[in-house]
């Protein structure tokens, strides 16, 4: 009896964990990467032992090893390593140098290689994560429950491992097959494997069309996935079931889990005075639970157990888009960094053409990150992107480094170590017939729901319209009226007394856009002797409003003009759709009132004046 109920629980909780751990996920991760691509360019090299430097100097023992292939990491050399002891290992070694551009190492071609893999596991599911440049996530779920009771087909299976067996992959392979004839065909075993021969099939279609090999790993969730992945690597895939998590996690350090990489998986192991994976079970979801909180806790008690509710998001493209340069001694002068932040402004600006082009989608968020000597990191964010031309991002990457430093002219009071300026969620790209009207009416939705926004940039919003005086009653018209002072509206200071286009009355809702800043620069007086006056050193007139304005605002000044012009246009089209759509409303209700009713005579009205309620009296 206890036999046969220690087996009935047993199955049961068999049972509970195949419930749990039902999906079937797949990590793809490229072999050596950006090797490959390089070789790709130079086939002579395949097979070869291949180091790729970040740069070609010789300072210090030349510049690190960014990436190794497998020929050369067999002969010892390690990523990190300087050029001198590269060759030091041997003198076989190819070295290869990144491609660069504007001073910092160009990955044009490594993202156009990224995409055709991508494109290609994007055809074989619909749930599919690109995780990084090299390596994604695919959710084969529904694409294996519709192959579920089919055999297992061997020849798919090349180079396959299960986690936790010894041997080579045929024998596994044959050990593991065997299980499986006593498994339901709805186990989740049986679900892997099948999983395992679609990914394999995958593989063989990335090394057909692009030539680059790759290696998975597939389990129930993105952890174990991960983790097997690098199990066998290159150009294999690795099994892990909810059983073996355990046999994997003995030969894993804890800071090789996802998310257990950094300061927090530091600090676990310090608290808890563990090393490897496996270790982590010891504790109870309690004792988790009264170190690290309810959440973090709960998530720490599944992940040691290899369970992980994380869902795999379908997202093909990156979430934003960043240009960063490393300054190891450090940059202080304001030339300096002015001309490292217009390069990395340009390489924004072309891979944001590329986005607009190729994925249809436009930024609406500029970001940029610095690493300072005495300020440490910081970050700043502007939640509205005006534009993703050159001028735009320049001023807002300047903006961020005026919040952040004071300069004197010549030098910033802090050095910067790291330089990273990026923009984020994306949004759909308008159409070409009306790019810049949408643009200018999404930024108007987005500025009067926004706390905070650019200090020069305009809003759009109308300011409040003056109410309609009432209309006068009939005894008004024998009312003494008095003189009233007719109030003129408010002149911003340093304006003329003369008016004129840009800044009367009717104009006024351009003024209310403006910031301080720009109203100075609008409303700067022209001096005493008018248009005739002689203009001041470093200023000149703007051609649409004869105002004196400084010249690097100049084409700030324009731009106002041009978006106040745009602006007009808007709200002219949008009054006449509106009022196009309210007479083909009311017509179309005096037509149905009218249809079946004869028009009601309309009642005579007699003209009455003052004298004929005397006379009722």
């Amino acid at each position: 009896r206890i036999q046969i109920l220690f087996e009935f629980r047993m199955s049961e909780l068999k049972d509970t964990i195949e419930d749990r751990n039902e999906r079937v996920v797949a990590l793809i991760d490229m072999d050596c990467f950006f090797c490959q691509v390089m070789i790709r360019q130079q086939p002579e090299l395949k097979g070869k032992p291949v180091v790729i430097l970040q740069y070609s100097d010789t300072i210090d023992g030349g510049s690190s090893a960014i990436a190794v292939s497998y020929e050369a990491r067999a002969l010892g050399v390690k990523r990190g390593m300087r050029k001198k002891e590269c060759l030091e290992v041997s003198k076989d070694i190819t070295l290869l140098v990144m491609p660069h551009n504007r001073k910092k190492a160009d990955l044009s071609i490594f993202r156009a290689a990224s995409s055709e893999v991508m494109a290609i596991f994007a055809k074989h599911s619909n749930i599919f994560e690109r995780a990084s440049i090299d390596e994604a996530y695919i959710d084969i779920t529904k694409n294996i429950e519709k192959q579920v009771g089919l055999p297992i087909n061997k020849t798919k299976l090349m180079n396959t491992y299960i986690a936790g067996f010894e041997g080579s992959s045929s024998e596994q392979i044959d050990a593991w097959r065997s299980s499986l004839a006593m498994d339901t065909p709805n186990s989740i075993d049986y679900k892997l494997t099948l999983g395992a021969a679609l990914v394999n099939d995958i593989r063989r279609e990335v090394l057909r069309e692009t030539g680059f090999t790759c290696s998975a790993g597939i389990g129930t969730n993105k952890i174990v996935a991960k983790l097997a992945a690098g199990t066998h690597k290159p150009n294999s895939l690795t099994i892990i079931t909810p059983e073996n998590t355990q046999l994997l996690y003995e030969k894993i350090n804890l800071s090789k889990i996802r998310n257990f990489g950094g300061k927090f998986g530091q600090q676990l192991k310090a608290d808890l005075g563990i090393e490897l994976a496996s270790e982590l079970v010891r504790f109870s979801q309690a004792e988790l639970v009264s170190k690290y909180g309810d959440k973090t806790g709960v998530w720490l008690y599944g992940i040691a157990r290899g369970h992980d509710d994380e869902e795999v998001k379908a997202r093909n493209l990156v979430k934003a888009t960043n240009c960063a340069k490393n300054f190891p001694q450090g940059i202080y002068k304001v030339s300096v960094v002015e001309q490292w932040v217009k390069d990395l402004v340009e390489e924004l600006e072309e891979r944001l053409a590329f986005e607009r082009m190729d994925n249809k989608r436009i930024p609406t968020q500029f970001h940029a990150h610095l690493r300072l000597g005495v300020g440490g990191s910081c970050s700043i964010q502007f939640p509205q992107v005006p534009g993703t031309d050159f001028n735009t991002l320049y001023r807002l990457a300047m903006r961020c480094l005026n919040k952040k430093l004071n300069t004197n002219g010549e030098v910033y009071s802090d050095k910067i170590f790291m330089l990273s300026l990026g923009v984020g969620k994306f949004i759909p790209a308008p159409s070409e017939k009306s790019d810049i009207m949408n643009m200018l009416k999404v930024s108007s939705n987005r500025a009067s729901t926004s706390s905070t926004c650019l200090e020069d940039e305009m809003d759009h919003q109308k300011p409040p319209q003056p109410k309609p005086l009432p209309k006068p009653s009939y005894f008004d018209r024998y009312k003494q009226v008095e003189p009233v002072e007719h109030v003129e509206t408010p002149v911003p200071p340093g304006a003329t007394g003369t008016t004129n286009a840009a800044h009367t009355g009717k104009e006024n809702s351009g003024w209310n856009t403006l910031s301080e800043q720009d109203k100075q620069i609008m409303m700067a007086p022209m001096g005493g002797g008018g248009a005739t006056a002689a203009m001041t050193v470093g200023r000149t007139k703007c051609p649409v409003c004869n105002k004196t304005v400084e010249e690097a605002k100049l084409s700030e000044h324009l731009d106002f003009h041009t978006a106040l012009s745009l602006q007009r246009q808007i709200e002219s089209e949008l009054r006449g759709e509106v009022n196009q759509r309210r007479k083909n409303t009311q017509g179309k209700r005096n037509s149905d009132s009218t249809k079946d009713k004869k028009p009601a005579k309309k009642p005579k009205l007699q003209s009455k004046d003052i004298s004929t309620f005397f006379k009722k009296s």
